[in-house]
């Protein structure tokens, strides 16, 4: 009996050493970017009005687009430990296969928290157009939402106009079976630059006219929980060019995760956010409860061993010893 005190106490010390080790240790290196991450995500936008700048044509028109966003993490940046650096290209293509717009971008952020990180080393840019590169500070969430994301308000940054805005928790909501958070990040319409255009765009005899450009956004993320990844993202833009009271649409309409891309989105992210969810809390919980009950159950053995010992009965062998 003492034996199996002694065996259970072990057994129970272990799990719950493995509880410690898989809550503290074991989650926090698999709840991270990782360091060779690269993807695809494709969207679409029915029916879009946008501006062609062509100067034989110099009109608004109405195309379905499809957009493909390529992102790469690189691994060789000369980042801090835990921000990872990711360049994200970004193609808009008219149902003619033309090319509409095409930018990239390079941005540190915190591998967990997905947050933009201050990194003059690591390189952060955005550039709209070749050989024209211009050097961002960025703020808030970036390409994500953090690990254990939680049912709050976060800030996410927004490249056109510059800063970091509130994308509010707006309730839970399930997408193919995923259980997913959804927040809506609301960008009022406002004015993010002036830029020269021909006056006939807007039916002016001047040669070139100093237009606004506004923009309004509504952008709504339906987000995994446990790994933070959005399976899906609707964009309603309204992004026109202005000049003495008339508007000329450059970009307004639904841009969206295709139905294939939400597909993919939710079968990538079921396996690790079962994974990352058992590991955060069930996992290290059920140990913990085992490790308590052997540990309680060895010393219990232990007392009543003692007890018989002191009763003057001691633990014998099954089989007597050979003469």
């Amino acid at each position: 009996m003492r034996k199996l005190a002694s065996v259970s106490v072990g057994v129970g010390v272990f799990m719950i050493v493995a509880a410690v080790l898989v809550r503290f240790y074991a989650y926090p290196t698999l709840a991270t970017v990782p360091a060779s991450y690269d993807g695809v995500t494709e969207l679409e936008s029915s029916g879009a009005q946008i501006f062609n700048s062509d100067p034989d044509v110099l009109k608004t028109e109405t195309w379905d687009l499809d957009i493909s966003a390529f992102t790469i993490a690189d691994s060789g940046a000369d980042a801090p430990d835990g921000v990872a650096v990711w360049v994200s290209s970004t193609t808009v293509k008219r149902a003619d296969g033309t090319i509409f717009q095409q930018t990239r971008e390079r941005a540190p952020f915190d591998g967990v928290s997905g947050a933009a990180v201050d990194c003059a080393e690591c390189g952060s840019w955005e550039e709209v157009a070749e050989d024209d590169r211009v050097d961002v500070t960025r703020k808030g969430l970036v390409f994500k939402f953090p690990f254990a994301t939680e049912k709050r308000a976060y800030d996410v940054w927004d490249g056109t106009v510059g800063k970091a805005t509130k994308a509010t928790f707006e309730g839970e909501e399930t997408v193919q079976g995923l259980t997913v958070y959804k927040f809506v990040q609301r960008i009022e319409p406002q004015v993010v630059e002036t830029r020269e255009v021909p006056g006939k765009v807007f039916g002016s005899s001047e040669a070139s006219v100093d237009a606004e450009m506004w923009y309004g956004m509504t952008r709504t993320f339906y987000v995994e929980p446990q790994t933070g990844s959005p399976v899906d993202r609707v964009e309603e833009r309204v992004q026109e060019l202005r000049y003495d009271g008339v508007s000329v649409p450059a970009f307004t309409g639904t841009v969206q995760y295709t139905d294939a891309q939400v597909k993919a989105s939710v079968n990538d992210t079921k396996t690790n956010a079962s994974l990352l969810g058992g590991m955060r809390l069930a996992f290290p919980l059920l140990l913990l409860l085992l490790g308590a009950a052997f540990v309680a159950g060895g010393l219990f053995l232990s007392r009543k061993s003692h007890r018989r010992i002191d009763a003057g009965v001691e633990d014998k062998p099954l089989v007597g010893a050979g003469h």
